[in-house]
């Protein structure tokens, strides 16, 4: 009877809709459907209202002409992890993300039409983007075809690959994924080091296989990976004490390798003997001010916090990099950066920089793509000591023959933006927006 009776107590100390709602997230109070998932004994409880609401897909299973009729619906392509958090957000607009769930939450966010979190994982996935993890979610990506997840993935691992190869996700891949991996151009990395990336990969291999980790066995499960290892772009010391030692390549492909690095001419209907990579992005810098005419006064002690807002446009296809911001001389900042779905939120420290000018720079984890002409819009909540300067605004700016054109206040702590030619897009239109 105490039970019963908390139960038509608890609604009188629930405050908000939100308190309620979450109170009743995987309650089986009420509850008039229940869901399991593959490999696990536990059910997820759920109310039909509560997800027809947020749901067309739902909605028409429980309310429908081909209503469901079962109490337990078993979902075969989910995990119990992502189906809770999927759930969760439901009923709570909340959703604990991780590396692990993320890609499998999307994957339901899409079948059940939930726009709000689709847009919510993205969000996520700029903001958490890193060299530990980006094989690790370029691998979900392509599991569960989400192009431009993984289109994504591949922008991060070109431009910081060196990071990206000595992470534990990169010996997890298969194979190949390794070898569109290796095809890459833009691979910002010591040809050398991508060897040993790839020899401590064939290891990981070896022991999935449950084989010795010879190098016969090495080479085996490397397949056709190994031609996209350009090993005509290493020094001579390079191919002798690290490629010759592992005893991975044979004889007649060492001296293939030798003497083409000896000037002689040498051709290969197998092996890529490009002796370079595509060189990675050269950032530019584009200040917005042309001259300051001195800090305004802010007590050193006072912390606020503020946002700033930014508009820039470019008469050519770039890479947006990330800004540089203005702060005081050794003071912390805690800064949330917004870039159309992107948001970067860290904690910077202020250094002397170019002119006198303190200040820190934030850069995307992955630099968005940008038409021509196409606007973008930035803001930034910063919590610190302000450092604003009175100066005289650059409303258009040519760096490099782009066109920088500014829409900004004259007082503001932007102080420039980072970015870099695209020139793949110059010669391929691509729309960014969708």
């Amino acid at each position: 009877m105490a039970t019963s009776q908390q139960e038509l107590d608890w609604q009188s100390t629930k405050k908000t809709v939100l308190e309620r709602s979450r109170h009743m997230f995987n309650n089986p109070f009420m509850s008039d459907i229940a869901f399991s998932c593959e490999g696990s004994d536990k059910k997820l409880f759920a109310h039909k209202y509560v997800l027809a609401t947020s749901s067309a897909v739902f909605y028409a299973m429980f309310y429908g002409e081909l209503a469901e009729k079962n109490s337990v619906v078993h979902l075969s392509d989910t995990d119990e992890e992502s189906l809770e958090e999927f759930l969760r957000f439901l009923y709570t607009d909340e959703c604990n993300l991780t590396t692990d769930n993320a890609v499998f939450v999307l994957y339901l966010a899409k079948k059940y039409i939930v726009p709000s979190l689709v847009q919510k994982c993205f969000e996520y996935f700029d903001a958490s983007c890193a060299a530990e993890n980006v094989f690790i979610l370029l691998r979900q990506a392509i599991q569960f075809d989400e192009n431009k997840l993984e289109e994504k993935c591949w922008d991060f691992i070109d431009l910081k690959t060196s990071e990206a190869v000595a992470s534990d996700g990169f010996s997890d891949i298969n194979q190949s994924t390794l070898v569109q991996f290796l095809k890459r151009e833009p691979l910002n990395v010591e040809e050398v080091d991508l060897f040993k990336a790839v020899l401590k990969w064939s290891e990981a291999e070896c022991s999935r296989k449950g084989i010795e980790a010879n190098a016969k066995n090495k080479r085996a499960a490397m397949g056709n990976a190994i031609y996209q290892i350009r090993f005509v772009s290493m020094t001579l010391q390079d191919l002798v004490q690290n490629v010759s030692q592992s005893g991975i390549l044979t004889l007649e492909e060492i001296v293939l390798f030798y003497e083409k690095l000896g000037g002689a001419e040498r051709t290969s209907k197998v092996w890529n003997m490009s002796e370079t990579r595509a060189k990675e992005d050269i950032l530019l810098r584009c200040g917005i001010f042309d001259r300051y005419y001195g800090n305004c006064r802010f007590p050193a002690i006072v912390e606020n916090t503020w946002e700033d807002t930014l508009g820039i446009s470019f008469s050519k296809p770039v890479k947006f990099h990330g800004v540089r911001l203005l702060g005081r001389k050794q003071k912390e900042y805690n800064v949330k950066l917004e870039v159309w779905s992107r948001i970067i939120e860290k904690k910077f420290h202020s250094e002397p920089g170019n002119r006198g000018m303190s200040g820190f720079d934030v850069m995307l984890p992955v630099p968005i793509k940008v038409q021509a002409n196409v606007p973008v819009h930035l803001k930034v909540t910063i919590t610190g000591c302000p450092c604003y300067w009175y100066s005289h605004v650059r409303k258009t700016v040519e760096t490099n023959g782009i066109t920088v054109n500014f829409e900004i206040e004259k007082k503001s702590q932007f102080e420039g933006i980072i970015f870099s030619e695209n020139l793949n897009e110059m010669r391929h239109s691509y729309d960014f927006l969708e």
